[in-house]
């Protein structure tokens, strides 16, 4: 599933190859999409930005309309040159500018919100976006505080609802990262621990939001940072712990039993 990273590094290259321009053409041939007739209804409009809340795009738009995206486990966003035509495979919808196209594909959560009205609430009960964050740390803080108490670590750290942009990869590196057993009860932790996870949570989602390809939480010593592809814990299921040589566990989380990570030794 994308995380927050992923929102706001394609809101970066929505905004720089949208914004300003006007839509020359709107191409939805995704069927489930047309009772919303967004091909009409965005004909000739402009778009005025691009923005990331959490795991969920926002393209607004001059006219007041705002387009909403979620990508789920499987969607993303391209933008191609505009004499470039999109790959028509799993092609959701497409926006053409006179310079650019930016295709969304495999991505059923789409609407379009004329002015006025309430985005879905999905999206307006969404928690802190931790990347734009003043202060991540002490807004996770006073967050996790007004959580269940009984509620686990790592199943709290992936409702949007607390605090929005992890996903299960950055989940359990952040609990690795923080020392914080994942399995442990949000009312057990202290405000440093609470403030700890918050912090850890933003320095890599915000490095995610400057790497391309896969999410990349590890350097080898002496290598690169952030080499390719590694992380701590995260798909490292009885492989020793690269801090302490214990191997590492796994096992379903949550009412979504997503699976988490963790070191029994580290995060003890």
């Amino acid at each position: 599933m994308p995380e927050g990273q992923v929102s706001h590094r394609n809101a970066i290259t929505l905004q720089a190859a949208l914004a300003g321009r006007d839509l020359v053409r709107v191409h939805v041939p995704d069927p489930r999409l047309a009772p919303q007739r967004i091909d009409e209804r965005l004909s000739g409009d402009s778009v005025s930005s691009a923005e990331a809340r959490g795991k969920h795009h926002l393209l607004r738009f001059d006219s007041g309309r705002t387009l909403h995206s979620h990508l789920l486990m499987s969607g993303r966003w391209v933008v191609r040159a505009g004499h470039e035509p999109p790959w028509t495979g799993g092609l959701t919808l497409a926006l053409f500018t006179g310079r650019h196209v930016a295709a969304l594909y495999q991505c059923r959560e789409v609407a379009l919100i004329e002015p006025g009205q309430q985005l879905p609430r999905w999206v307006t009960t969404t928690g802190p976006d931790l990347i734009p964050a003043d202060d991540p740390a002490g807004v996770t803080a006073a967050r996790l505080a007004r959580v269940a108490p009984t509620r686990e670590v790592g199943e709290v750290l992936m409702d949007q609802r607390v605090v929005s942009g992890i996903g299960n990869v950055y989940k359990s590196e952040t609990c690795f990262l923080a020392g914080v057993d994942p399995w442990r009860a949000v009312g057990s932790l202290t405000e440093s621990e609470a403030a700890d996870l918050g912090r850890v949570a933003a320095e890599l989602l915000r490095e995610g939001v400057r790497q391309r390809g896969g999410i990349r939480t590890y350097a080898p010593p002496g290598g690169r940072a952030f080499g390719r592809g590694t992380k701590w814990v995260y798909g490292r299921r009885g492989k020793p712990c690269r801090r302490c040589g214990t191997g590492i566990r796994s096992r379903g989380q949550g009412d979504a039993n997503r699976t988490t990570y963790w070191c029994p030794a580290c995060q003890a």
